[in-house]
């Protein structure tokens, strides 16, 4: 995939005939590439907007540059609507999409008795697997990769280093449940008491998830408890992942950039893979900050394993534990509070 276009604000102009109105039904959404493209030092997961009908016929996809994404959905359905792939002009009588937030957009910029509906839509997850075979398929565009984005080999592999230590003191064996949350508080970054939720304690998906607040990480439960027919009124405003995933799962590429770099891993099913998922649960690379925070926060984690008994009796009613550490990350030396439970959900 070579460079992406941004898409192109085109709004109703005056003077232009109003559009008509067709008995049918679009879907709606957007999502975020798994490829990374590279265009300099800049590395970037493309956002990829669709509109299609019930019947299936793809009318519009459109790639971009990570941003504004709902702003642009909107645009792209008004362009669509005007210029589509496939048959007139017109708008639809009713359109379904996934996103509360593209809902009220769309309600705002077309008026209050534009019919739109929020569901789930699997019809866009489907064109996503066709999009990413296709891009997987082609061998023109650049190679995903670890690195980019003002992220260099040695500060990758200083995380890979503790990420595989994080993996050896298995923290999903001491936090009894991945409902039961920490606190984590890194002082130099400004982030006080951000929730931290282990996983992994059946056995598989180890990794840890961390949000900005015990509030949010209640949404993120809320919405993956909530039945498909209803989907979430909320979602958390962001949160961050760090996984240990199949090395069979990763690109060739990353598969190979690990092996030429040599960075440490336990084993073949223990790849650490970050991600930053922001409000509109778009995924995105780490900056390098991130990358310092990411270290920092498995090295802390190594060292509150050694409590790894007291924690555990801490999230069963017993004195929670509270520690703070120094770690050094290749960014420095940082500093680390933990506590458990969180005091909001304690």
């Amino acid at each position: 995939m070579s460079s992406v276009p941004a898409v192109k604000k085109k709004r109703s102009r005056k003077g232009e005939p109003p559009l008509p109105r067709r008995d049918e039904a679009w879907i709606g959404g957007f999502f975020s590439l798994r490829a990374f493209v590279r265009e300099g030092d800049d590395a970037y997961r493309p956002e990829a907007v669709v509109w299609m009908t019930d019947r299936g016929l793809v009318l519009s996809c459109t790639t971009l540059r990570p941003g504004d994404v709902v702003a642009c959905a909107v645009d792209s359905f008004e362009s669509t609507a005007r210029e589509p792939r496939e048959g007139e002009p017109g708008l639809p009588a009713r359109v379904r999409v996934a996103s509360p937030a593209l809902a009220d957009a769309l309600r705002a910029r077309l008026g209050p008795g534009f019919d739109v509906r929020v569901a789930p839509t699997p019809e866009i997850d489907a064109v996503a697997e066709d999009l990413e075979a296709h891009l997987g398929a082609g061998d023109g565009g650049p190679s995903p990769s670890f690195l980019g984005g003002g992220i260099e080999a040695p500060a990758m592999a200083s995380f890979f280093r503790a990420a595989a230590a994080l993996h050896r003191a298995a923290p999903w064996e001491a936090v009894p449940s991945d409902t039961d949350v920490l606190s984590l508080s890194i002082p130099s970054l400004g982030a006080r008491d951000l929730a931290l939720c282990v996983l992994g304690q059946a056995g598989q998906g180890h990794g840890v998830l961390l949000f900005e607040s015990a509030q949010g990480f209640a949404l993120h439960l809320a919405a993956i408890e909530a039945p498909r027919d209803r989907p979430p009124t909320s979602l958390p405003a962001g949160f961050f992942s760090l996984s240990f995933d199949r090395a069979s799962d990763l690109h060739p590429a990353l598969r190979a950039e690990i092996a030429e770099q040599r960075w440490e891993l336990v084993g073949p099913d223990a790849v650490p893979t970050l991600a930053m998922v922001d409000e509109d649960l778009l995924g995105r690379k780490p900056t390098p900050q991130e990358l310092t925070a990411s270290e920092a926060l498995a090295l802390g984690l190594v060292e509150l394993m050694k409590r790894r008994d007291e924690l555990a009796q801490a999230f069963r009613g017993g004195a929670p534990v509270e520690e703070s550490y120094v770690v050094e990350t290749h960014g420095g030396p940082v500093e680390v509070m933990f506590r458990a439970p969180h005091p909001e959900r304690g």
